[in-house]
């Protein structure tokens, strides 16, 4: 099985990566329009994933105590 946490956490550290870089102009690398495509992709990533694993219900139920 996936560690689909892992992957969640990948994501997230993309997103802020791409993020920073448009946020400090770094436009050689990527362009800010470029850059809000780029997370809004991983982030959608992140929802089909969450969808996929817990189904729509279990997005919106709330979650147990981290052990």
């Amino acid at each position: 099985m996936i560690n689909s946490n892992m992957i969640h956490n990948i994501l997230n550290f993309l997103i802020a990566i791409v993020a920073g870089l448009a946020g400090f102009d770094f436009s050689s690398i990527v362009s800010a329009s470029t850059a809000g495509k780029i997370v809004a992709v991983l982030a959608a990533a992140k929802l089909v994933m969450n969808a996929l694993r817990d189904g729509l219900a279990g997005m919106v139920k709330p979650q147990p105590p981290v052990q």
